[in-house]
């Protein structure tokens, strides 16, 4: 199976992005998050999620330096969001 994965607009404030370009934060995401959905298992796993509007809330990561980039915080979150380890948490 084959995932194809476009992001078409991200909204961030201003202050979320600090020093980062907006599109290189959207390509980091589609780059970060593709890595996460090859995992093994996650395929099978969110075949069982079918169509998802929306996805819970998942707190972003804090960074833990100045140097820690946006887009990989996001797209974990999108991964958290999606639950891909099939066990659904009341959280969110």
């Amino acid at each position: 199976m084959n995932i194809v994965l476009h992001i078409e607009r991200v909204v961030l404030d201003q202050a979320v992005l600090g020093d980062e370009r907006a599109g290189a934060v959207r390509a980091g995401i589609e780059r970060e998050l593709s890595q996460h959905l090859r995992q093994p298992g996650v395929i099978d796993a969110l075949r069982g999620i079918g169509h998802t509007a929306t996805l819970p809330v998942v707190p972003m990561a804090t960074p833990s330096s100045p140097l820690d980039r946006l887009a990989p915080r996001i797209a974990m979150a999108v991964h958290h969001g999606l639950n891909p380890s099939g066990a659904r948490s009341g959280h969110g």
